[in-house]
């Protein structure tokens, strides 16, 4: 598996951390437990039920509580957490999976099969990345109360990266926890992690606080695996939907740690005294998600005349500024995976071209009906970015309906198709594009064709490297000729921490166990 994921990656993520690490004498310090580490959010998490949402925020906060049976490594492999390993057999069809031994729950009760059995059957059920596993899995059983075999129809080249990824991941709950919610939302957050969750209000904070019977692995640190410290007393994640009061916050010592900062201040940032900016590259890429089940954008031409009206540049320009922050390309994955980048059906992205705009609307005998597009203040580039595109949409001959919500409420929005016509959002770094969620069928947009879920599914079996690139390039064309989503261009995030913070890494995931105040 880990083979398929080219090490120049790993020169990237240095990169970053060369740009970000808080404290170059870091290294030197002894970690002094302790503290209440105040990191300062986009707004609320929709749920704190990680199988339910890919919302990135709500994995920001859950994974400090929340483990499965893999996780990535410092160059985005798969490697074992809540698993000693696994062996395969029955020519790569069947995974067996052996259970660390003596890990507890928060609530004291020791994991089992039983709950790993019951956690994977309902990730598979109703997470975004589970369905898309369990198409290649005929089921899942426990052996005896430390061994899971897992049944695949076919071979897999990627279900390990499947069930490393953090995103909607595949966590494990309790079993009678998992009993209980039935077919709803978890009603206990029960996890194995480094932290545990203490309580939600609403508006203010959720408070996660250190796990004292906490079971860590025994390797050393690597990447988000390796053995896991929880340092600190306490963490508060606190929403501040208004980006200047995030960064001031980090100034003035209010909070730690202050996400998704307006690019354009990095500048001034470089000249705070006890503030530190990260940049995170690749961050993700913005895009504007189209409905394909309901409403105006399931007929093709309009979708066809959306993309083509499009200059990326100015938008690209408005959301982020400075020009170090982003880039035009086509790829869905990042110039910096080698091993997976691809301009393919390239020539439809960055048109620029309203008089094919016009045209494509007229076959499709559009008559000025409202598009409802949803975008939201908390991440300011994606009002920004929505902003500029509608100016350009509109002279070309589109009515916009732009509809500012928080971003909560735009998670829950746009699961009900009837709703809405656009929404804004990011398709974030991903390893593995087998499971890559800018082009998943069941997640909100249901972007199903035919060929291109065919070309997924391969995908996700084929072991070759060449062959799965050749693959991933199908479904990128296909992703353009049938304007599946709207990919404005890559961007990179912004970060701020304060210089007390020790250990800190600046990566989209934010994972704050190994860290410590000094």
């Amino acid at each position: 598996m880990s083979r398929f994921l080219a090490r120049p990656l790993g020169a990237v993520l240095l990169l970053a951390l060369a740009l970000g690490l808080v404290a170059s004498a870091a290294a030197q310090e002894q970690p002094k437990p302790g503290g209440v580490f105040r990191a300062a959010m986009i707004g609320e998490p929709p749920t704190l039920d990680l199988h339910t949402t890919t919302a990135v925020i709500v994995q920001q906060i859950t994974w400090h509580m929340y483990e499965g049976l893999y996780t990535y490594d410092a160059s985005y492999n798969a490697i074992p957490l809540l698993a000693e390993g696994h062996t395969v057999t029955d020519n790569g069809r069947t995974y067996v999976f052996k259970l660390r031994r003596g890990v507890k729950f928060h609530n004291g009760k020791e994991l089992t099969s039983a709950d790993v059995v019951a956690s994977l059957k309902r990730w598979g059920k109703i997470a975004t990345p589970g369905k898309a596993v369990f198409r290649n899995v005929e089921g899942v059983e426990a052996r005896d109360p430390y061994t899971v075999a897992m049944f695949l129809k076919e071979p897999s080249g990627a279900l390990l990266m499947g069930l490393a990824r953090p995103n909607s991941g595949a966590v494990v709950f309790p079993k009678e926890i998992i009993d209980a919610a039935g077919d709803g939302q978890i009603k206990e957050y029960v996890g194995t992690g480094p932290y545990r969750f203490v309580e939600h209000k609403p508006d203010r904070h959720v408070r996660l606080a250190r796990f004292k019977d906490y079971t860590a692995r025994a390797e050393p640190s690597n990447g988000f695996g390796g053995k896991r410290h929880a340092y600190l007393d306490e963490i508060l994640f606190i929403p501040v939907p208004d980006v200047a009061v995030r960064l001031a916050g980090v100034e003035t010592g209010e909070y730690h740690y202050g996400q998704q900062i307006q690019q354009d201040q990095y500048d001034r940032i470089k000249t705070m005294r006890d503030v530190v900016p990260s940049i995170i590259k690749p961050a993700g890429w913005a895009t504007a998600v189209l409905n394909h089940k309901q409403g105006l954008m399931t007929d093709k031409r309009i979708r066809q005349a959306f993309q083509a009206a499009l200059d990326m540049e100015p938008i690209m320009a408005a959301g982020f500024g400075n020009k170090a922050f982003y880039r035009l390309d086509p790829g869905l994955s990042f110039q910096e995976q080698p091993q997976w980048h691809s301009k393919a059906g390239g020539d439809h992205y960055h048109q620029k071209n309203p008089a094919k705009t016009k045209k494509l609307l007229q076959e499709a005998g559009y008559r000025g009906q409202p598009v409802r597009w949803i975008t939201t203040k908390e991440y300011q580039w994606m009002y920004k970015n929505a902003l500029v595109a509608r100016q350009q949409l509109e002279a070309a001959g589109f009515k916009i309906d732009l509809q500012v919500v928080d971003w909560a409420t735009l998670v829950q929005r746009r699961n009900k198709p009837e709703l809405w016509d656009v929404f804004s959002t990011g398709i974030t770094f991903n390893p593995e594009p087998a499971f890559s969620t800018g082009t998943l069928c069941n997640w909100p947009g249901w972007w199903c064709h035919e060929d291109k879920d065919q070309w997924m599914e391969a995908l996700a079996r084929e072991a070759d490297p060449r062959k799965r690139k050749a693959m991933w390039e199908k479904v990128q064309t296909i992703f353009y000729e049938d304007v599946g989503r709207i990919k404005f261009g890559d961007y990179f995030s912004l970060e701020v921490v304060r210089k007390e913070v020790q250990n800190f890494q600046p990566r989209g995931e934010l994972a704050l166990f190994n860290v410590w105040l000094k």
